[in-house]
């Protein structure tokens, strides 16, 4: 089984323009990268294609529904963007940011997608951090050590991919719902093949590198996976009897001249 996936990372905030460390301070977006964010929503709706098409190109649909002339995959084109789930972390910036890109998808709060906990790190940044002791093992560990009183890498990572898993359930539950409202032939046209909807996540920079060091392949390490606010990665989950992995994944940079914010 394979579908495409898209990660985002959630607009800048006044702690990220100060290039502090944001994990559970639960603060909302800068007034302009709202409007910034506006201005992505055509381009992020483009990478999420649905039964062929995009979510920018059904969303001002109208196709009649006539007895033997409207096949169920027209009727679910129809009714893709509505149908069209964003997975997102619990935090208002993340929410915000689903809501403005994808304002017509259900949205699925995923609790474990949260940013990491950086314990007594939480909101510094570098130049209230100089000198303190443990910043400076915690950099001397390459990042691999626990925040004082937050979670190592390691189990920031694990609690993500539970995430993860929760999210593939839940994919695959509503995409066996949509096979039982389909005709027989579709249902074993699709089946155990290919999802029609994309996975949609819009979390935190921390939870995209948690998921891309566990999944990507050809492999690339935690640190790797940096993206700036709005931006984020698109690629192919495929699923097979030996786990899943992200493969045919690029970076997605902001078309020239678009603002994101850094």
């Amino acid at each position: 089984m394979k579908a495409k996936i898209v990660l985002i990372r959630h607009g800048m905030t006044q702690g990220n323009q100060e290039h502090r460390y944001v994990g559970t301070t639960d603060e909302g977006l800068l007034p302009e990268s709202v409007e910034e964010l506006r201005g992505m929503q055509e381009f992020w709706q483009k990478q999420v294609p649905m039964n062929g098409r995009t979510v920018a190109d059904s969303v001002h649909d109208e196709i009649e529904i006539v007895p033997g002339k409207v096949t169920c995959e027209q009727h679910c084109q129809k009714n893709g963007s509505k149908e069209q789930i964003v997975y997102v972390s619990p935090y208002l910036r993340a929410k915000q940011t689903a809501d403005i890109l994808f304002p017509d998808a259900g949205k699925v709060e995923i609790a474990e997608f949260a940013e990491c906990r950086f314990g007594d790190f939480e909101y510094k940044n570098y130049a209230e951090l100089n000198g303190n002791p443990d910043y400076q093992r915690y950099i001397d560990s390459g990042g691999t050590t626990a925040f004082p009183g937050g979670e190592t890498k390691a189990e920031f990572t694990d609690r993500v991919m539970r995430g993860f898993e929760k999210v593939f359930v839940d994919v695959e539950s509503r995409e066996e719902q949509k096979r039982l409202r389909c005709d027989v032939s579709l249902r074993i046209e699709t089946a155990h093949t290919s999802l029609s909807d994309t996975i949609i996540i819009v979390a935190h920079g921390g939870t995209i590198m948690a998921l891309m060091d566990q999944l990507s392949e050809p492999h690339k390490d935690y640190f790797d996976w940096q993206v700036k606010p709005g931006e984020g990665i698109a690629g192919w989950l495929e699923v097979t009897a030996d786990g899943m992995q992200i493969v045919s994944y690029e970076k997605m940079k902001l078309p020239h001249g678009m603002k994101n914010g850094a």
